[in-house]
């Protein structure tokens, strides 16, 4: 069975993230240009839905993130619960099990890639296993972010979903900013928002300035070069690891790969690994 698939993108990242595009379009997909709005994330994730809600008779939306309606966050975080699964067969091998200090490290934008990251260990004591969320923490000298959680943003309404989301006084949406165009959502997946409010997951965030240090870093020291959403990651892992015992251990999901921001990162460091 063949499907058509349409992948909504907003068009000011669409040049940045050639490679991506390219890949799309060999395996038969058509791309969309949004050019709605501020032209983040949040309009791409919008007009996805207009464009369902108006075509719902011939076609399914699919989105990549744990955000949106409750079926769409359910269908993305039991998708990527394989990546915990996965993990844990890697811990088995290097430690002979689970760790008795283990910190999982993980980007948050919607959340999906930690809410698959996590998903095997939330049972687990958080004194057993810490699970630490890195929202984009946006320009180094600008008030604006995209981390609602680290910042005390208040409960609204976004995309059909109750969560913690940057907004103004009047309750709009607000504006965000990201070098990761993927970590730019001014909102959270409620999932995110529940495991703060237990406290059974730390949230915290990374500038766009300390996300290109950790990716310089860890490109140089490592076989690895990593997209700018983990490199938030990084950055917190790189912060915290001289404080921590050696019987510490330390996993980040190094989510994605740096081809797709080749762009930015030579405009940003010169260079690119």
């Amino acid at each position: 069975m063949v499907l058509n698939a349409k992948f909504l993108w907003v068009q000011k990242i669409l040049k940045d993230k050639k490679p991506n595009c390219d890949a799309m379009r060999k395996n038969g997909a058509e791309i969309v240009p949004v050019y709605s709005g501020s032209q983040t994330l949040v309009d791409a994730v919008s007009e996805c839905m207009r464009y369902w809600v108006s075509n719902c008779d011939t076609t399914h939306m699919a989105v990549g993130s744990t955000v949106g309606p409750n079926i769409f966050i359910k269908i993305c975080a039991w998708s990527t619960a394989q990546i915990s699964r996965e993990l844990i067969v890697q811990l088995k091998e290097e430690f002979g099990g689970v760790p008795k200090k283990l910190k999982l490290i993980n980007c948050v934008g919607g959340g999906s890639s930690a809410a698959g990251f996590w998903n095997e260990f939330i049972d687990y004591n958080k004194s057993q296993v810490e699970l630490v969320g890195v929202e984009a923490g946006g320009p180094k000298n600008s008030k604006l972010h995209a981390a609602p959680l680290t910042f005390g943003s208040k409960i609204g309404i976004l995309h059909g979903a109750a969560q913690y989301v940057i907004q103004d006084k009047d309750g709009q949406i607000g504006e965000t900013s990201s070098i990761s165009a993927g970590l730019d959502y001014p909102g959270i997946s409620p999932l995110h928002c529940f495991l703060k409010d237990t406290k059974r997951a730390r949230y915290t965030s990374a500038s766009d300035e300390e996300a290109l240090q950790a990716y310089k870093l860890v490109s140089k020291l490592e076989d690895l070069s990593p997209s700018l959403e983990p490199s938030h990651a990084f950055a917190e892992a790189i912060k915290i690891a001289p404080k921590l015992s050696k019987d510490t251990i330390i996993c980040v999901n190094s989510c994605g790969d740096a081809k797709k921001d080749k762009a930015i990162i030579t405009k940003r460091l010169g260079f690119f690994r």
